[in-house]
């Protein structure tokens, strides 16, 4: 073999170790990179399933209040078909006073002095 053969050998093989040292690189540069998606990915899930339970939450807590504020009109419907109630009941009792005060305890007018 010629040296000129030997030294474009040397030169062929170290360039294939250079080509296989860069490669090595690309290999663990790729797989940084693809852990790294991984983990952001798995940040993504993690925040996106915190969004739909909070989602949840709050159609919950919605419901919640609605039921809430339909007890309340019920409350107040009641309440003032009780004051109404109490109302009448009052006048009632005011024209029983009237008459009693303007006609004397036996029901007759009494003579004024």
């Amino acid at each position: 073999m010629s040296e000129e053969t030997a030294r474009q050998m040397e030169f062929i093989i170290n360039q294939q170790a250079q080509f296989s040292v860069d490669i090595q690189k690309l290999q663990d540069a790729l797989a940084i990179e693809a852990a790294s998606r991984k983990e952001e990915t798995t940040i993504l899930f993690k925040a996106l399933a915190t969004v739909v339970a909070l989602v949840g939450t709050q159609s919950e807590t919605q419901e919640e209040m609605r039921k809430q504020q339909e007890e309340m009109r019920k409350q107040h419907t009641e309440t003032v078909r009780k004051l109404g109630e109490t109302g009448e009941r009052l006048n009632i009792f005011i024209n029983v006073l009237e008459r009693y005060l303007s006609e004397g305890r036996n029901g007759k007018k009494e003579p004024e002095a």
